[in-house]
């Protein structure tokens, strides 16, 4: 069976996949929230979103690899993005969503991504 950090270190790799195309992603949905709402707009940010919690779920599952040499993402800072999120999304205002995506979770899929790059080092 292979090792806790063996099964991190792989979880992240598969993340860096991934990462790329939920930042493009994330991208367009803040642009279409922005001004440029498309018909899939909706379904585009439901993706976005699904991606979101997956890499939050790798996060919490890899906390210890990811923040071993210091404080790489704050998981603080994460839960209060989350709530903001929540909370701007009952407001149903998407230039609130478009910011909220842009100033709270694309530094952190950035971070994720920089993460999974690095884990195998």
């Amino acid at each position: 069976m292979s090792s806790k950090i063996e099964l991190q270190k792989e979880a992240l790799s598969e993340l860096v996949d991934y990462s790329e195309k939920l930042i493009k992603g994330t991208e367009e949905v803040i642009k279409e929230f922005r001004g440029a709402r498309k018909d899939d707009t909706d379904e585009l940010f439901s993706l976005v979103i699904q991606g979101i919690n997956w890499e939050i779920e790798i996060f919490n599952n890899c906390e210890s690899l990811i923040n071993k040499d210091g404080q790489q993402i704050d998981k603080s800072k994460m839960a209060k993005a989350v709530t903001r999120l929540g909370k701007v999304l009952q407001e149903k205002d998407d230039i609130k969503i478009a910011a909220c995506l842009e100033v709270d979770f694309l530094p952190f899929l950035k971070a994720m991504e920089f993460a999974g790059l690095t884990a195998s080092n």
